[in-house]
């Protein structure tokens, strides 16, 4: 009988671990990545705020003021203007069983001192490829 009480407690404690491991990790990558709000990152300028347009884990864009922000594990949280995005592509891993996991946005900048930024989508392809197309109207749009 303890060892079934002690099986139960182990597995209770690996579903929280993994709960816990899962709110903590940045990026765009789903469930628990960074939403933008107000306050959070930057705002924009008063003559010139940022109002998403559309928003998802980890990135939002504002198509009227022409902002888009960024929650990267390597630079936080960013606010960029349209002028300053040089290139984005979409990359990914693809697994021996065919999934596609480290699904990422790459971004590379008019900024000496970040020239590349990553909002990463996790194992999930769709969302990053919906995301892909959305930047591709707005920056040639």
């Amino acid at each position: 009988m303890n060892d079934g009480v002690a099986l139960l407690l182990l597995a209770v404690g690996g579903v929280v671990f993994l709960c816990v491991l899962g709110a903590f990790r940045g990026g765009g990558g789903g469930k628990g990545g960074l939403q933008w709000r107000p306050g959070f990152g930057a705002d924009g300028t008063p003559e010139r705020p940022f109002k998403p347009t559309v928003s998802g884990p980890g990135i939002a864009l504002d198509a009227a003021h022409g902002w888009l922000w960024l929650a990267t594990k390597e630079n936080g949280c960013l606010l960029l203007d349209r002028a300053n995005v040089r290139e984005w592509a979409h990359e990914w891993k693809k697994m021996p069983n065919g999934e596609l996991w480290n699904n990422e946005l790459v971004f590379r900048l008019a900024d000496l001192q970040t020239p590349v930024v990553k909002v990463a989508f996790g194992r999930n392809y769709r969302v990053a490829e919906e995301w892909q197309a959305r930047l591709t109207t707005w920056l040639n749009g």
